[in-house]
């Protein structure tokens, strides 16, 4: 019996995956990085929201509005992620949240192809790495604006 070939681009991103890594891999291999070296963990707030709208499957369709919104503050208002994290603690205190993240009917896949993904970020250095996270975060976001603009 023969085994299946691996599949030569994520379903989910269409990023190109190798035989030795899959997105979750690279997207765990940057967690890593992020969360052991503070030069990396710089872009952090990029790197989540990034990945989770790239990956629908891992959040529910009111989820996957929510972090496209928070990619929006970081990006364009320019929202510090101790910011971000202020105005969340203020809204859960005075409005019930009505949703999950994750629970609840799924994201549906964005009908766009990416224009970057996690798999076109390099690990080589701080430098290097911030600045790819930050160019695949603004393509993302601008994947998403120009989605919203047509329909």
């Amino acid at each position: 019996m023969t085994e299946p070939l691996p599949a030569t681009h994520c379903p989910e991103c269409g990023g190109q995956l190798t035989a030795e890594e899959t997105c979750t891999d690279r997207y765990h291999a940057c967690m890593a990085l992020e969360l052991t070296d503070p030069a990396y963990g710089a872009v952090h707030h990029f790197t989540v929201p990034a990945y989770m709208l790239q990956h629908h499957s891992q959040l529910s369709a009111d989820g996957w509005q929510a972090m496209a919104q928070i990619l929006h503050e970081f990006l364009v208002a320019g929202v510090s992620p101790a910011r971000m994290r202020q105005l969340i603690q203020q809204q859960q205190k005075t409005q019930r949240k009505s949703f999950s993240l994750v629970k609840g009917r799924g994201a549906e896949r964005p009908s766009w192809p990416s224009t970057k993904t996690i798999m076109d970020v390099r690990l080589d250095n701080p430098d290097v790495y911030c600045a790819d996270i930050r160019a695949w975060a603004e393509a993302v976001h601008n994947d998403i604006q120009q989605h919203e603009e047509v329909s």
